[in-house]
């Protein structure tokens, strides 16, 4: 039994790199659900913009985008027969010593002409 002593403190410290890689991975998967979900609202809000054709859809997107995101943000507009907005977002990672992640674009349909509302 005397062998035995300090056994648990050994096996904790060789424990801790599998702890802290599965927490890296629980962050970078938060922020890439995070920058998906981004992506999404800011599509949709810049398609509602432009559907509407009040605003600037560019703006649109970005007041619907987390500031720590909005650094590559783009904004395109699809004409054509079903007009859509694609907005791309590039992903972060928390790795440190890597500059950013894949980029993720989603993009949102409008109609081209403004619904009339059933009440007139």
């Amino acid at each position: 039994m005397r062998g035995d002593r300090g056994q648990a403190s050994i096996e904790l410290l060789g424990s801790v790199p599998y702890l802290a890689l599965g927490l890296f991975a629980a962050l970078q998967l938060t922020v890439a659900a995070t920058t998906v979900q981004a992506a999404s609202s800011a599509a949709r809000a810049a398609a509602r913009t432009v559907s509407q054709g009040d605003g600037d859809p560019q703006a649109s997107a970005q007041r619907s985008v987390p500031d720590w995101l909005e650094a590559g943000m783009s904004v395109t507009l699809n004409g054509g027969e079903s007009p859509s907005v694609t907005v791309t977002l590039q992903m972060p990672i928390i790795v440190p010593g890597l500059d950013s992640g894949p980029e993720v674009a989603r993009t949102a349909w409008f109609e081209r002409e403004q619904a009339t509302p059933p009440w007139g």
